[in-house]
């Protein structure tokens, strides 16, 4: 597949893809953003909704590997478009409900649903951009993330106070058809994105943009496997912390339930911050991608830490570390998730090992959100905090152990 060359056609195929990302965050964190109020409201008791949000994880995870393999068989966008199909119908379907019964069955659909659009969009923006376009488009894309949580984090407590919790879901589903639509439209009548060719970097593609030049062998096996342990991790704090961040401020200050969520805006917009600091710290200063995540995964850990320390003081203090504990585990995604899948370009399997290692971070999520609920009742808050520094101290040091492998993988690169 031809890679693009203009300016003006990279910027649109970034924004593109981070609308796409930002609508998709929308129809999935939804749940967890609301989840507050789900249980206080009695739509769901809170082993519901927590289990809700851990068979999507679950079934997200699962769904990475299928879509990975699909997208390197099939037209990405054309499994991008199905994605936002079901997800809308789950949406919808959860926003009708009298009460939260089906709950757990419609999010482990919408988790399937929602594993059709990163391992298909990596595919597309490697494929199209060059490595050093594509490092610093896949930030831009990722802050469509950020830029979701922060509309879901606004605007749920906004509907719940005025119409009804219900109200998030299906306005969920409406936008989801909405980008179908717009995905669709855009991306096969805007020339540049549809033309491809046959020939790219000198090796002869299929029309998915293949490029196979190179098999797996035991190297490369075991140093994915310790990057997945270590995506597990990231997943387990980065997830697990925000969907119940609302939860702890309530708990921990007393306030009310739609305030809590409201809390919650101040994640992603830190997480938008380290996606912007971590590439810059890739690549200036440690351009050793596992190293660097070490490095993020280190700060988050005595985020954490402190957090224990002196949380229960203000709720303010309390925020600003739960953000920058959260904010180092999106930088930790950005390059673990985010950046190692282009470097198998050689293998012609990037959208597989995009959904590979991304399923990891949402074992990892599956994990904690679920076994957040369970351990918080049992221990409390604080051995809870306790629990994520020392998660977030084993993935720096798994990561900077890798360092040295990973720098003898890139020299064959």
């Amino acid at each position: 597949m031809s890679k693009l060359s203009s300016k003006k056609d990279i910027n649109f195929l970034t924004l593109l893809c981070a609308a796409v990302y930002f609508v998709s965050y929308i129809s999935r964190i939804n749940l967890g953003a609301v989840l507050v109020e789900v249980v206080n409201g009695g739509f769901a008791d809170k082993k519901t909704a927590a289990l809700a949000l851990t068979v999507c994880s679950v079934t997200y995870g699962a769904g990475q590997l299928i879509s990975g393999y699909l997208g390197d068989k099939f037209k990405p966008q054309n499994i991008i478009f199905i994605g936002f199909f079901i997800t809308a119908a789950m949406n919808i379907s959860v926003g009708a409900l009298s009460k939260g019964g089906a709950l757990v069955i419609l999010w482990a659909i919408n988790g399937f649903a929602q594993a059709l659009m990163w391992p298909p969009l990596v595919k597309i923006l490697s494929s199209r951009l060059s490595d050093e376009a594509y490092k610093k488009a896949v930030v831009k894309v990722s802050w469509g993330s950020s830029m979701g949580t922060i509309a879901v984090y606004l605007l749920a407590p906004v509907i719940i106070k005025f119409l009804s919790v219900k109200l998030v879901f299906i306005i969920s589903g409406a936008l989801a058809v909405c980008m179908a639509f717009i995905w669709k439209l855009v991306y096969e009548k805007y020339k540049p994105f549809s033309s491809v060719t046959i020939v790219s970097n000198g090796t002869k593609t299929d029309e998915k943009g293949n490029e196979p030049s190179a098999k797996f062998n035991g190297f490369v096996v075991t140093l994915l496997i310790s990057v997945m342990f270590a995506i597990v991790l990231q997943g387990a704090l980065r997830d697990g912390v925000t969907n119940w961040t609302p939860s702890y401020i309530s708990d921990m200050f007393k306030l009310d339930s739609s305030v809590s969520i409201l809390t919650g805006v101040i994640l992603p917009v830190f997480s938008i911050l380290s996606f912007s600091v971590t590439s810059f710290i890739n690549r200036k200063i440690i351009k050793n991608e596992i190293v660097c995540a070490g490095a993020v995964f280190a700060i988050g850990a005595i985020s954490a830490t402190l957090l224990v320390l002196l949380g229960d003081r203000s709720v303010i203090l309390s925020l600003l570390l739960l953000a920058l504990l959260v904010g180092c585990m999106h930088g930790v995604n950005l390059i673990l998730v985010c950046m190692i899948p282009a470097k198998f370009s050689k293998f012609g399997k990037v959208s597989f090992i995009s959904g590979l290692i991304n399923s990891s971070t949402y074992l990892g999520a599956a994990i904690s959100t679920y076994g957040i609920a369970i351990f918080t009742d049992e221990f409390g808050w604080t051995k809870t905090i306790i629990l994520w520094s020392v998660v977030a101290y084993v993935g720096a040091l798994v990561c900077i152990l890798l360092g040295r492998k990973w720098s003898e993988f890139k020299k064959d690169q």
